[in-house]
Protein backbone atom coordinates (compact mmCIF):
# COMPACT_ATOMS: atom_id res chain seq x y z
CA UNK A 1 0.00 0.00 0.00
CA UNK A 2 1.12 3.63 -0.81
CA UNK A 3 1.10 6.01 2.03
CA UNK A 4 1.80 9.45 2.52
CA UNK A 5 3.26 11.10 6.11
CA UNK A 6 1.58 14.24 7.84
CA UNK A 7 4.50 16.33 8.42
CA UNK A 8 3.96 19.22 11.06
CA UNK A 9 5.88 22.95 9.82
CA UNK A 10 7.35 24.51 13.21
CA UNK A 11 8.57 28.06 13.06
CA UNK A 12 8.08 31.32 13.44
CA UNK A 13 6.10 33.05 10.70
CA UNK A 14 6.36 36.40 9.25
CA UNK A 15 9.97 35.86 9.01
CA UNK A 16 10.25 32.65 7.50
CA UNK A 17 7.33 32.83 4.59
CA UNK A 18 8.82 32.06 2.32
CA UNK A 19 10.87 29.08 3.90
CA UNK A 20 8.13 27.89 5.26
CA UNK A 21 6.07 27.49 1.74
CA UNK A 22 9.27 26.24 0.11
CA UNK A 23 9.50 23.45 2.54
CA UNK A 24 5.55 23.13 1.88
CA UNK A 25 6.16 22.42 -2.03
CA UNK A 26 9.21 20.46 -1.05
CA UNK A 27 7.18 17.88 1.21
CA UNK A 28 4.18 18.33 -1.50
CA UNK A 29 6.67 16.90 -4.12
CA UNK A 30 7.53 13.76 -1.99
CA UNK A 31 4.37 13.03 -1.54
CA UNK A 32 3.76 14.78 1.98
CA UNK A 33 0.94 16.08 3.76
CA UNK A 34 2.21 19.24 5.46
CA UNK A 35 0.69 20.43 8.73
CA UNK A 36 1.32 23.90 9.86
CA UNK A 37 -0.13 26.97 11.28
CA UNK A 38 -1.82 28.78 7.86
CA UNK A 39 -4.42 25.38 8.10
CA UNK A 40 -5.61 26.16 11.72
CA UNK A 41 -8.78 26.99 12.03
CA UNK A 42 -10.74 29.48 14.15
CA UNK A 43 -11.36 27.44 17.14
CA UNK A 44 -12.59 27.43 20.27
CA UNK A 45 -9.56 25.27 22.17
CA UNK A 46 -6.73 27.28 22.89
CA UNK A 47 -3.70 27.31 20.46
CA UNK A 48 -1.51 25.24 22.46
CA UNK A 49 -4.53 22.69 22.62
CA UNK A 50 -5.05 22.87 19.03
CA UNK A 51 -1.23 22.51 17.80
CA UNK A 52 -0.83 19.44 19.97
CA UNK A 53 -3.84 17.90 18.18
CA UNK A 54 -2.49 18.23 15.62
CA UNK A 55 0.80 17.06 16.50
CA UNK A 56 -0.69 13.76 17.77
CA UNK A 57 -1.82 13.06 13.89
CA UNK A 58 1.27 13.88 12.64
CA UNK A 59 4.23 11.49 11.59
CA UNK A 60 7.29 13.62 11.22
CA UNK A 61 7.95 16.93 13.00
CA UNK A 62 9.94 19.89 10.94
CA UNK A 63 11.43 23.01 12.66
CA UNK A 64 12.75 25.65 11.08
CA UNK A 65 15.36 28.09 13.15
CA UNK A 66 16.57 31.21 11.99
CA UNK A 67 16.37 34.85 13.70
CA UNK A 68 13.19 34.87 15.60
CA UNK A 69 12.12 33.70 19.05
CA UNK A 70 8.91 34.33 18.32
CA UNK A 71 5.12 34.52 20.29
CA UNK A 72 5.36 33.96 23.34
CA UNK A 73 2.51 31.78 25.22
CA UNK A 74 1.13 32.80 29.07
CA UNK A 75 4.06 31.40 30.67
CA UNK A 76 6.83 33.23 28.67
CA UNK A 77 7.64 30.41 26.57
CA UNK A 78 7.11 30.72 22.77
CA UNK A 79 4.96 28.74 21.15
CA UNK A 80 7.66 27.31 18.41
CA UNK A 81 10.02 25.81 21.68
CA UNK A 82 6.27 24.30 23.39
CA UNK A 83 6.09 22.60 19.34
CA UNK A 84 9.22 21.43 19.57
CA UNK A 85 9.53 20.19 23.43
CA UNK A 86 6.13 18.28 22.96
CA UNK A 87 7.27 16.82 19.92
CA UNK A 88 10.35 14.88 21.42
CA UNK A 89 7.72 13.89 24.45
CA UNK A 90 5.37 12.48 22.10
CA UNK A 91 8.87 10.76 20.46
CA UNK A 92 7.71 11.84 16.98
CA UNK A 93 10.94 11.66 14.94
CA UNK A 94 12.48 15.44 14.28
CA UNK A 95 14.11 17.08 11.46
CA UNK A 96 15.53 20.27 12.22
CA UNK A 97 17.09 22.84 10.21
CA UNK A 98 18.60 25.67 11.48
CA UNK A 99 20.37 29.13 9.97
CA UNK A 100 23.85 28.53 10.23
CA UNK A 101 25.18 32.09 10.17
CA UNK A 102 22.62 34.78 12.65
CA UNK A 103 24.90 38.03 11.35
CA UNK A 104 23.41 37.55 8.17
CA UNK A 105 20.38 37.61 8.50
CA UNK A 106 18.68 41.04 7.97
CA UNK A 107 17.83 43.18 11.08
CA UNK A 108 14.07 43.31 10.19
CA UNK A 109 13.85 39.45 10.43
CA UNK A 110 15.83 39.42 14.04
CA UNK A 111 14.71 39.45 17.85
CA UNK A 112 15.21 43.45 18.89
CA UNK A 113 14.95 42.49 22.52
CA UNK A 114 17.59 41.59 24.62
CA UNK A 115 15.12 39.11 26.24
CA UNK A 116 14.11 38.12 22.59
CA UNK A 117 17.93 37.27 21.66
CA UNK A 118 18.74 35.37 24.92
CA UNK A 119 15.80 33.26 24.39
CA UNK A 120 16.51 32.68 20.92
CA UNK A 121 20.09 31.33 21.91
CA UNK A 122 18.82 28.78 24.59
CA UNK A 123 16.23 27.59 22.43
CA UNK A 124 18.84 27.38 19.58
CA UNK A 125 21.59 25.59 22.20
CA UNK A 126 19.06 23.00 22.96
CA UNK A 127 17.51 22.29 19.32
CA UNK A 128 21.36 21.71 18.48
CA UNK A 129 22.47 20.05 21.20
CA UNK A 130 19.76 17.47 21.63
CA UNK A 131 19.15 16.55 18.15
CA UNK A 132 21.46 16.16 14.84
CA UNK A 133 20.65 19.46 12.89
CA UNK A 134 20.73 20.82 9.21
CA UNK A 135 22.29 24.22 8.78
CA UNK A 136 21.95 26.18 5.80
CA UNK A 137 22.54 29.73 4.70
CA UNK A 138 19.72 30.13 1.59
CA UNK A 139 16.09 28.90 0.67
CA UNK A 140 17.76 26.40 -2.15
CA UNK A 141 20.19 24.59 0.42
CA UNK A 142 17.03 24.84 2.99
CA UNK A 143 14.73 22.87 -0.15
CA UNK A 144 17.84 20.65 -0.58
CA UNK A 145 18.29 19.35 2.86
CA UNK A 146 14.24 19.00 3.42
CA UNK A 147 14.20 16.44 0.67
CA UNK A 148 17.27 14.90 1.68
CA UNK A 149 16.01 14.28 5.75
CA UNK A 150 12.20 13.79 4.81
CA UNK A 151 13.42 10.77 2.60
CA UNK A 152 16.09 9.23 5.00
CA UNK A 153 13.65 9.75 8.08
CA UNK A 154 10.99 7.75 6.53
CA UNK A 155 13.53 4.90 5.73
CA UNK A 156 14.95 4.67 9.19
CA UNK A 157 11.69 5.46 11.03
CA UNK A 158 8.69 3.86 9.19
CA UNK A 159 5.56 5.66 10.80
CA UNK A 160 1.95 4.55 10.35
CA UNK A 161 0.89 7.42 7.87
CA UNK A 162 -1.79 7.30 5.38
CA UNK A 163 -3.50 5.31 2.46
CA UNK A 164 -6.48 5.62 0.45
CA UNK A 165 -9.55 3.95 0.99
CA UNK A 166 -9.49 2.28 -1.81
CA UNK A 167 -5.96 0.65 -1.54
CA UNK A 168 -6.76 -0.51 1.69
CA UNK A 169 -10.06 -2.09 0.36
CA UNK A 170 -7.27 -3.62 -2.56
CA UNK A 171 -5.24 -5.09 0.07
CA UNK A 172 -7.80 -6.43 2.64
CA UNK A 173 -9.30 -8.88 -0.60
CA UNK A 174 -5.61 -10.05 -1.30
CA UNK A 175 -5.33 -11.07 2.62
CA UNK A 176 -8.91 -12.77 1.75
CA UNK A 177 -7.35 -14.42 -0.89
CA UNK A 178 -4.48 -15.43 1.13
CA UNK A 179 -6.45 -16.65 3.77
CA UNK A 180 -8.91 -19.01 1.90
CA UNK A 181 -5.89 -20.09 -0.02
CA UNK A 182 -4.27 -21.35 3.40
CA UNK A 183 -7.53 -23.02 4.47
CA UNK A 184 -7.51 -25.06 1.04
CA UNK A 185 -4.42 -26.51 1.86
CA UNK A 186 -4.91 -26.62 5.50
CA UNK A 187 -8.51 -27.95 6.45
CA UNK A 188 -8.65 -31.52 7.42
CA UNK A 189 -12.11 -33.29 7.16
CA UNK A 190 -14.05 -34.77 9.98
CA UNK A 191 -13.32 -38.23 9.52
CA UNK A 192 -9.57 -37.16 9.52
CA UNK A 193 -10.10 -35.33 13.28
CA UNK A 194 -11.96 -38.38 14.34
CA UNK A 195 -8.72 -40.42 13.40
CA UNK A 196 -6.48 -38.46 15.39
CA UNK A 197 -8.69 -38.32 18.41
CA UNK A 198 -9.20 -42.25 18.17
CA UNK A 199 -5.45 -43.15 17.40
CA UNK A 200 -3.76 -44.37 20.53
CA UNK A 201 -1.02 -42.30 21.91
CA UNK A 202 0.64 -45.30 23.58
CA UNK A 203 4.49 -45.02 23.97
CA UNK A 204 4.12 -41.73 22.28
CA UNK A 205 5.75 -38.63 24.37
CA UNK A 206 3.60 -35.76 25.21
CA UNK A 207 5.46 -32.56 25.12
CA UNK A 208 3.92 -29.31 26.68
CA UNK A 209 5.44 -26.29 25.56
CA UNK A 210 5.77 -23.08 27.04
CA UNK A 211 5.25 -19.71 25.59
CA UNK A 212 7.71 -17.00 26.15
CA UNK A 213 5.67 -14.36 23.40
CA UNK A 214 2.71 -12.30 22.78
CA UNK A 215 1.41 -10.42 19.58
CA UNK A 216 -0.62 -8.90 21.02
CA UNK A 217 -0.62 -4.68 21.47
CA UNK A 218 -1.16 -4.56 25.78
CA UNK A 219 -1.68 -7.18 28.05
CA UNK A 220 0.25 -9.49 30.73
CA UNK A 221 2.90 -11.83 30.88
CA UNK A 222 4.56 -14.01 32.90
CA UNK A 223 7.65 -16.73 32.62
CA UNK A 224 10.63 -18.30 33.87
CA UNK A 225 13.41 -15.33 33.38
CA UNK A 226 16.22 -18.05 33.64
CA UNK A 227 15.19 -20.12 30.91
CA UNK A 228 14.87 -18.87 26.91
CA UNK A 229 17.96 -16.75 27.41
CA UNK A 230 15.86 -14.29 29.86
CA UNK A 231 13.89 -13.38 26.58
CA UNK A 232 10.12 -12.10 26.37
CA UNK A 233 8.80 -11.41 23.05
CA UNK A 234 5.65 -9.04 22.96
CA UNK A 235 3.95 -7.84 19.76
CA UNK A 236 4.58 -8.60 15.79
CA UNK A 237 5.89 -7.27 12.52
CA UNK A 238 7.40 -3.78 13.13
CA UNK A 239 6.07 -3.47 16.88
CA UNK A 240 8.15 -6.61 17.59
CA UNK A 241 9.94 -6.13 20.96
CA UNK A 242 12.34 -8.93 22.30
CA UNK A 243 12.36 -7.99 26.16
CA UNK A 244 15.62 -9.40 27.68
CA UNK A 245 16.00 -9.75 31.75
CA UNK A 246 18.51 -11.29 34.41
CA UNK A 247 18.25 -12.40 38.36
CA UNK A 248 18.95 -9.13 40.31
CA UNK A 249 16.77 -9.61 43.81
CA UNK A 250 13.67 -10.85 44.69
CA UNK A 251 12.00 -6.82 44.45
CA UNK A 252 14.53 -5.58 41.27
CA UNK A 253 15.45 -7.18 38.34
CA UNK A 254 18.29 -6.30 35.20
CA UNK A 255 16.59 -5.17 31.92
CA UNK A 256 18.76 -5.17 28.60
CA UNK A 257 18.81 -3.76 25.65
CA UNK A 258 20.34 -6.97 24.37
CA UNK A 259 17.06 -8.52 22.37
CA UNK A 260 16.79 -8.57 18.99
CA UNK A 261 15.78 -5.61 17.58
CA UNK A 262 16.35 -3.48 20.34
CA UNK A 263 18.01 -0.03 20.12
CA UNK A 264 17.61 1.76 23.32
CA UNK A 265 16.06 1.16 26.93
CA UNK A 266 15.04 3.81 29.76
CA UNK A 267 13.39 3.19 33.12
CA UNK A 268 10.61 5.47 34.35
CA UNK A 269 10.59 4.72 38.37
CA UNK A 270 7.30 3.82 40.19
CA UNK A 271 4.64 5.49 40.53
CA UNK A 272 3.84 6.08 36.81
CA UNK A 273 1.22 4.71 34.31
CA UNK A 274 1.94 2.41 31.67
CA UNK A 275 -0.34 4.48 29.66
CA UNK A 276 1.50 7.96 30.21
CA UNK A 277 4.32 6.39 30.27
CA UNK A 278 6.05 7.79 27.31
CA UNK A 279 5.34 11.69 28.44
CA UNK A 280 7.97 11.21 31.22
CA UNK A 281 11.52 12.30 30.58
CA UNK A 282 13.08 8.94 29.04
CA UNK A 283 17.28 8.38 29.42
CA UNK A 284 17.93 6.00 26.36
CA UNK A 285 21.66 6.36 27.22
CA UNK A 286 22.34 2.96 29.10
CA UNK A 287 22.58 -0.75 28.09
CA UNK A 288 21.57 -2.37 31.14
CA UNK A 289 18.29 -1.14 33.66
CA UNK A 290 17.61 -2.22 37.28
CA UNK A 291 13.89 -1.74 37.78
CA UNK A 292 12.56 -2.36 40.72
CA UNK A 293 8.33 -3.92 41.35
CA UNK A 294 6.21 -0.93 39.93
CA UNK A 295 8.94 1.00 37.65
CA UNK A 296 8.06 0.74 34.13
CA UNK A 297 10.78 -0.15 31.17
CA UNK A 298 10.57 1.58 28.02
CA UNK A 299 11.77 -0.32 24.98
CA UNK A 300 12.83 1.46 21.57
CA UNK A 301 12.90 -1.30 18.82
CA UNK A 302 15.05 -0.49 15.59
CA UNK A 303 11.80 0.52 13.37
CA UNK A 304 11.58 3.70 15.91
CA UNK A 305 8.64 2.14 17.74
CA UNK A 306 8.19 2.13 21.45
CA UNK A 307 6.88 -0.18 24.44
CA UNK A 308 6.37 -0.53 27.90
CA UNK A 309 6.53 -3.27 30.52
CA UNK A 310 5.49 -2.08 33.81
CA UNK A 311 6.60 -4.61 36.98
CA UNK A 312 3.95 -6.19 38.68
CA UNK A 313 5.83 -9.22 40.66
CA UNK A 314 9.31 -10.74 40.47
CA UNK A 315 10.40 -14.17 41.90
CA UNK A 316 14.09 -14.94 42.93
CA UNK A 317 14.78 -18.92 43.59
CA UNK A 318 17.67 -17.95 45.85
CA UNK A 319 15.01 -16.09 48.02
CA UNK A 320 13.11 -18.59 48.93
CA UNK A 321 11.21 -18.95 46.00
CA UNK A 322 10.75 -21.99 44.17
CA UNK A 323 11.31 -20.50 40.95
CA UNK A 324 12.46 -17.59 38.91
CA UNK A 325 9.33 -15.69 37.87
CA UNK A 326 8.44 -12.02 36.25
CA UNK A 327 5.63 -10.53 35.61
CA UNK A 328 4.51 -7.44 33.71
CA UNK A 329 2.15 -5.31 32.44
CA UNK A 330 2.48 -3.90 28.75
CA UNK A 331 1.72 -1.63 26.04
CA UNK A 332 2.88 -1.07 22.45
CA UNK A 333 2.54 2.80 21.99
CA UNK A 334 2.72 2.85 17.99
Amino acid sequence: MKKKYQVFISSTYADLKEERMAVTQCLLDNDCIPVGMEQFPASGMSQMEYIKKMLDDCDYYILILAGRYGTLDKDGIGFTEKEFDYACQKNIPIMSFVFEDSSLIPNGKSEQTDLGKKKLAAFRKKVCDSRMVNFHTNIDQLKANVATSINKCIRDFPAIGWVRRDGFLNNNVDIENEISNYLETHTISEDEIKTLFTDTTEGLQIITSTRYSNPKKSGQFTFDYSNNNGEFTIGYDKNTFVTKWSKASNTSIYAYKDGTGIIAIARIKAPAELQDALNYPCDFSSRCRTPQIGDIIIWKNEHGNYAGTKIISIKDDTRGADHDELTCEYIIYN
